[in-house]
Formats: C-alpha cells, structure tokens, sequence
C-alpha cells in the first residue's frame, strides 16, 4: 500500500510540475498578446539598437491566465484586473542596454522614455517598479496597449 501510495504522490508531483512549466512557457511568451502590444516590444528593440542601446531585456509576462493572474494578485502585487488577462501588457526585465556593466535604474529610465516619448505616447500605460527590493521589481517595466495613457512609478 505504501508503495501505491509513493507512486501516485510521484505521478501527482509529475503532472503538477508538466503544468506549472507549461504556464511559464505560456507567461513568458508572446502567445495570445495583443498584436499592438507586440509591436510595442518590436519598435522597443529596434529603437534601443538605432540609439547604440543593446537590447538586453527579456520578457517575463505576457499573456496570462486567469489562476496565474490570481496567484500575482494574491501574492506578488499584481492587479487583480491586469492588462495581462486580456493579452494586452508585457512586463519586461531591463538589463544592462546601456554598456556600462550593470543593470540599474539608469538602464529602465532608457527604455521608460523611449517607450514614453518615442513608441507609446498617449496610447497605452507604462510602469516601473524602482523602489521595490528585489532585483526582478527594480529592473521590471511594463507597458500596455489599453488606449490611453497611464503612468506608474515605485
């Protein structure tokens, strides 16, 4: 019976695992955004290199599912309604695009105005999480295609 039952717990602990990488690749991908917000990232990247920038970033968040939305919510910060269920938000990790070695505030403040000013305007929200504690906050920025603007900085 113990046997059976180590069994079924490897099984069930194998199955939880399937699902929670599948989630990730799903999150992290550009699967089911909003083709305007994915063309955000696109101009980002092309803009980043035409200003001798190296587009060291990475996406995080795209798309998400209802119950790993909730999670967020719960436990990580995350609006309860975000932008990310409807597949219209990206959240980016900023590293170093500017060359100087490391991975700051000076690196998210380059690609906040290039989003700002130069791709999405008025046309979308953008946010930054500087003054949180942990690496992936600090160096995380998120943008939007919700139509009109909003701003956020932490």
């Amino acid at each position: 019976m113990a046997r059976k039952r180590k069994s079924f717990l490897r099984v069930l602990l194998i199955i939880l695992g399937v699902v929670l990488l599948i989630s990730w690749f799903y999150t992290t991908s550009l699967i089911g955004v909003n083709p305007k917000t994915k063309a955000y990232y696109t101009e980002l990247k092309k803009e980043l290199k035409a200003k001798g920038y190296k587009t060291n970033i990475f996406t995080i968040s795209g798309r998400r599912w209802q119950l790993d939305n909730w999670i967020l919510s719960k436990f990580g910060g995350a609006a309860s309604q975000s932008r990310h269920r409807k597949g219209e938000a990206i959240d980016i990790v900023v590293l170093d695009v500017n060359g100087d070695g490391k991975a700051n505030s000076e690196d998210v403040d380059i690609v906040y105005k290039i989003l700002n000013k130069k791709i999405i305007r008025g046309n979308g929200g953008i946010g930054t999480y500087k003054g949180e504690s942990d690496f992936f906050s600090r160096q995380m920025v998120h943008f939007d295609c919700r139509g009109r603007r909003a701003r956020w900085h932490r």
